[in-house]
């Protein structure tokens, strides 16, 4: 590794083909190799979730490869740890400038609540069509309301992903007061940290909002900014290495790892530790040299949020018409793959029908607006 300048604006040192481009351009820069680790993570968590329902007794009532696609989850590890490394990359240099709040205010609006409000409000009229659906706390309309708004509450979401949106919604929230309080303020970082990991032992013990806002899956947004952090000031050397032991290490504790998740303080930081790698890899590799990703990968890649949103309902519609078709007479593996082909595919439907054009609307009318 070569050490840069600590002027986060500096020019990198080596050439490359993005060493005409101005730094804050090139941190907004979409890269292929993280909408390629987008895609995988997305994917990870609808196996996951395909695995958990074809077990249910209604259904199959057994589990795919004995339980293992359980451990596939940890998707959700790299989507926490992607999002810290973003917000920094793009809006680390928008710290102590007020000015810039607004704009990363509505950027991270738009981004977050839009797509997710496209499937909560459907899923929370049919919950109010049918009372006996789902379970008491999704038909609760206090939890409606903070549901609605992704903001903590005692129960979980009426939307059951969303609870990873309320911990993205908290970062955001805390990111916007460096925006707005400066550089002074960054120590707030260092000390969320530090308080994660002193009071884990205890964190069941902890009054509500507390176990949230010191859950150890926030770690994995501070990783992110680390490696945010490291990739504008170091170059990395042999980053395809890099990027090949990050990608072996999360795979290898994904895959055997199963008493690990039962630490979840070490799982975060071990699943953390390595996608901050592969990204530290991916990202330089492509800044230094480019990379060339399939464009249906970048597509899947595009659509991770949605197929993230829209999975679980799409699942849970296949899974039901496979079985009133074929009266469970199709192999196990069959049905994961035709559940986890057709929940892809319907979040990249919802992708291009809904979130992006509904986005640059949006973006739009913002902007009207803002002049």
């Amino acid at each position: 590794m070569e050490i840069k300048s600590l002027d986060a604006r500096a020019t990198i040192a080596d050439p490359s083909p993005m060493d005409t481009v101005p730094i804050e351009a090139q941190r907004r820069e979409k890269f292929g190799g993280i909408q390629a680790g987008r895609a995988v993570a997305a994917i990870l968590v609808v196996f996951a979730h395909a695995g958990t329902i074809i077990a249910e007794p209604r259904f199959y009532g057994a589990e795919p490869f004995g339980g293992l696609l359980r451990q596939f989850g940890v998707g959700v590890d790299f989507f926490f740890v992607l999002s810290g490394f973003i917000i920094a990359w793009v809006h680390w240099g928008d710290i102590g400038r007020r000015e810039r709040l607004p704009t990363y205010a509505r950027n991270r609006f738009l981004r977050i609540y839009p797509p997710y409000w496209g499937v909560l409000l459907p899923l929370s009229f049919l919950y109010f069509l049918f009372p006996n659906a789902g379970i008491p706390s999704q038909h609760d309309p206090v939890n409606f309301v903070f549901s609605f708004l992704l903001a903590p509450y005692t129960k979980p979401p009426i939307h059951s992903v969303a609870w990873t949106l309320v911990h993205e919604m908290i970062f955001y929230v805390i990111f916007g007061l460096l925006i707005r309080l400066g550089a002074r303020a960054v120590w707030i970082l260092p000390i969320w940290a530090l308080g994660i990991l002193a009071v884990y032992p205890v964190l069941d013990s902890l009054p509500f909002p507390l176990t949230v806002l010191l859950n150890p899956y926030n770690l994995e947004f501070l990783i992110g900014i680390g490696t945010a952090l490291t990739l504008m000031h170091i170059r990395v050397r042999v980053p395809e290495l890099v990027a090949v032991v990050g990608s072996i290490f999360f795979l290898s504790a994904m895959l055997f790892g199963a008493q690990l998740l039962d630490h979840q303080l070490a799982a975060r930081l071990v699943f953390g530790s390595a996608a901050a790698l592969f990204i530290l890899g991916i990202v330089e590799r492509e800044r230094s040299r480019g990379l060339a990703v399939p464009p249906f990968v970048l597509l899947l890649g595009a659509a991770s949020y949605a197929i993230y949103l829209i999975h679980g309902l799409a699942l849970s519609a296949v899974v039901h018409v496979t079985v009133l078709a074929t009266g469970r007479t199709l192999p196990i593996v069959a049905v994961l793959v035709l559940l986890v082909v057709a929940a892809t595919l319907t979040g990249v439907v919802y992708h291009l029908v809904y979130e992006k054009p509904v986005s640059r609307r949006l973006r739009v009318l913002f902007a009207s607006e803002a002049r």
